[in-house]
């Protein structure tokens, strides 16, 4: 699935292979984990964190959960679970409220700052 969505990211999104990270360790709360995906701007700043399932897996709350558990110590703008079916995606706001996409953010709004 994580080949499937850094091929996405690069084709779709014109991602640069460099900026995306694959199982970056973490802790949270003091307990250890693994994202699955995570993309860096020109900046190398974390911009993008993805959850990745497998397709017989729905895209549950308890899915979404995991991910924003995640997004605590990364503080990724934007968030995005998918099973390769779908996908749901998310960005942070300057208020600090969630808005979800119907899409992925391509590179260059990635790259916007100040917003």
């Amino acid at each position: 699935m994580r080949q499937f969505v850094i091929g996405f990211l690069r084709e779709n999104c014109q991602v640069p292979v460099g900026y995306i990270s694959v199982e970056t360790g973490l802790k949270v709360y003091g307990n250890a984990f693994r994202t699955d995906l995570r993309v860096r701007n020109r900046r190398n700043e974390p911009v993008l964190l993805v959850e990745c399932k497998r397709p017989s897996v729905p895209l549950s709350e308890e899915v979404l959960e995991q991910a924003m558990r995640y997004h605590l110590a990364t503080q990724e703008r934007f968030v995005v679970i998918t099973n390769g079916c779908a996908f749901k995606c998310y960005e942070r706001l300057s208020t600090g409220e969630w808005q979800a996409w119907e899409r992925y953010p391509v590179w260059e709004e990635m790259n916007l700052f100040n917003i």
